[in-house]
């Protein structure tokens, strides 16, 4: 059993647990992180990705519930509270370093198919 918790933290297993339902959820997190100032539709957001809109659809709506983007004006936005936006710098900080990658690959995955181990 690989020692998740010791490599990547506490709060970022709490996060993804939480909120990174797929690694589409993943791509989506680390864009608006990137691009903090970003207002696109979901077509525009399908675009930039390289993904269908029918695949964000669901994604998007679970960040919405998950109060990290906010939807008006069939517009997307990343609206984090300030405690949120810190908690999404440190599952993005995660993603840089190959070993936490590799740790945050293998937990995203196991939330996926929980038969295959991590």
């Amino acid at each position: 059993m690989y020692d998740l918790e010791g490599v990547l933290g506490p709060s970022v297993i709490a996060f993804v647990d939480q909120h990174v339902r797929s690694l589409l959820t993943w791509d989506i997190l680390v864009f608006f992180h990137r691009n903090p100032d970003a207002v696109l539709d979901i077509e525009g957001l399908a675009s930039r990705l390289g993904r269908r809109v029918e695949e964000l659809e669901p994604e998007i709506d679970a960040l919405v519930e998950g109060r990290i983007l906010a939807v008006a004006g069939g517009l997307i936005r990343y609206k984090p509270s300030s405690a949120m936006r810190e908690t999404v710098s440190a599952f993005v900080d995660s993603c840089q370093d190959r070993g936490r990658r590799l740790a945050l690959i293998a937990l995203v995955l196991h939330k996926i198919n929980p038969r295959a181990g991590v």
